[in-house]
C-alpha cells in the first residue's frame, strides 16, 4: 500500500483518538494529502475536507503533524459545534483549540513552522528566572565531572538542593506560565523495566511529570514507544538530559562488569540496570534530606512528587494534553538477588555530570 495511503488511515486514527480523548462529538471528515508547502493544513468546510500538507509530514516530527491536525480539527468545531461560519482565528476558534488542547504556538494564522517548533523547544527556557536557573545549574554539573570525588558530590548535592528550592519558590507563588513538553522516542515497541524505573527517578527528584505513549513514524508506518516530560521549562531540559546520562551509564558500567555476572545474560543485565538504579535513588533521597525507605513504617512520598502534586498549574497543563491519562502498573521483574545488590553499592556512587560518553556530549541541548 501506498505510504500516503496509510498516512491518511493513521490520520483517521489520530482524529478519532483524538475526539476520545476530548469527548468531542465530531463526525470523520475526508481527508487529503497535499503537495503544498507553504500551507500546512487546512479545513474546507464547504466540502468537509481536512487537508495537511506532505511537506508537514516528510519534514517535521509527528507530534507537529498532530498538532496542525488539532488546530485544522479546532476549524471544524467553529464551524459545526459553533456554527461560526467566518473562519479565521478569533475567540471561538480559540476557545475550539483549549477544546482540543492545541499548544499555543500552533494556535496562530500563518505562522511559519520553524518559528513554532522553536517555540516549543524545551531547551530554550524563555524566562530570566528560568534561564538564570539553567545557568547555575549547568555549572553545578559540569564541576559534577571532577575527578575530586568530594567536590563532584558536594556539586550535585546544591544542583539538587538548587532545582527543590526553586520549584517550591514558584509554587508558592502560584506561577502559571513557563510549562512545556518533550518527547523522547526510544525506538523501541516496548519499554523495559528499568526505563520504567528512570521514569519515577524523574518524577520523584528531578520535578517533572513523566507519560509512556506510542509515536507513529510516517516514514516506515511503525508505532514506537515514547516518554513524554511534562513541566517547568527550567525542569524539563534536566530531566532529560537525567534520562540520557542514566541510559548511557547503566550501559557503561554493565560493559565493565558483565564478565564477572553469571546466569541468564539478559536477566543478569537486568538485575544490575535495576540494582544501579536503586542505588542512585537512596543516594538521591539520602541528598534531598530524606530517610531511607527501609527504615520507614510506610511509603513516603518523594520531595518531587509532593511539590508536583501542589502544583495546580501542573496538573491543568497536564489534563490539557492527556485528559485521559490513566496509571498503569507494571509487573515485578526477575533478578538475581546478589548481582542486584552488588549493583546496589555501585549505583549509590554515581555522580550525575554533563557527559559519560562522546555519544551523550553529540546529544545536544541543555548542556553542550
Amino acid at each position: 500500500m501506498p505510504l500516503q495511503e496509510l498516512w491518511i488511515r493513521q490520520l483517521q486514527l489520530e482524529y478519532d483518538d483524538i475526539c476520545f480523548q476530548y469527548r468531542v462529538d465530531l463526525i470523520p471528515p475526508v481527508f487529503e494529502i497535499t503537495r503544498s508547502t507553504t500551507r500546512l493544513g487546512a479545513w474546507r468546510a464547504e466540502h468537509r475536507i481536512l487537508q495537511l500538507s506532505r511537506y508537514l509530514i516528510e519534514k517535521h516530527p509527528w507530534q507537529v503533524t498532530l498538532q496542525v491536525l488539532k488546530h485544522e480539527m479546532a476549524h471544524q468545531v467553529c464551524t459545526e459545534v459553533f456554527h461560526h461560519r467566518s473562519g479565521g482565528h478569533g475567540p471561538d476558534f480559540h476557545k475550539a483549540c483549549e477544546l482540543l488542547g492545541v499548544t499555543a504556538p500552533f494556535r496562530r494564522s500563518g505562522s511559519d513552522l520553524a518559528g513554532q517548533i522553536e517555540q516549543t523547544d524545551p531547551g530554550r527556557c524563555r524566562t530570566a528566572a528560568g534561564r538564570r536557573i539553567i545557568d547555575r545549574i549547568t555549572k553545578l554539573l559540569a564541576l559534577a565531572g571532577s575527578d575530586n570525588e568530594h567536590e563532584a558530590a558536594l556539586a550535585m548535592q546544591r544542583a539538587g538542593e538548587l532545582l527543590a528550592r526553586h520549584n517550591l519558590e514558584q509554587v508558592r507563588l502560584a506561577e502559571r506560565s513557563g510549562y512545556t513538553h518533550l518527547v523522547i522516542d526510544t525506538g523501541k515497541k516496548r519499554l523495559a523495566g528499568h526505563i520504567r524505573v528512570i521514569c519515577a527517578i524523574l518524577r520523584d527528584y528531578f520535578y517533572v511529570q513523566v507519560v509512556c505513549s506510542t509515536l507513529y513514524d510516517p516514514r516506515t508506518n511503525e508505532t514506537s514507544r515514547t516518554i513524554e516530560l511534562l513541566g517547568r521549562e527550567e525542569n524539563v531540559p534536566v530531566a532529560e538530559h537525567c534520562y540520557h546520562f542514566l541510559e548511557d551509564r547503566l550501559a557503561f558500567l554493565w560493559s565493565q562488569n558483565r564478565s564477572r555476572h553469571q546466569g541468564h545474560a539478559r536477566t543478569a543485565r537486568n538485575s544490575y540496570y535495576l540494582g544501579l538504579l536503586r542505588g542512585f535513588a537512596e543516594k538521591l533521597s539520602r541528598q534531598s534530606g530524606r530517610q531511607d525507605s527501609r527504615e520507614q513504617t510506610g511509603p513516603q512520598p518523594t520531595p518531587g512528587a509532593l511539590i508536583l502534586a501542589r502544583d495546580r498549574h501542573l496538573q491543568s497543563f497536564i489534563s490539557q494534553r492527556f485528559p485521559r491519562l490513566r496509571k498503569v502498573s507494571g509487573r515485578g521483574a526477575r533478578i538475581y538477588r546478589d548481582t542486584y545488590n552488588e549493583a546496589v553499592a555501585t549505583g549509590r556512587t554515581i555522580i550525575l555530570h554533563r557527559a559519560v560518553t562522546e555519544q551523550a556530549a553529540d546529544r545536544g541541548g541543555l548542556l553542550e
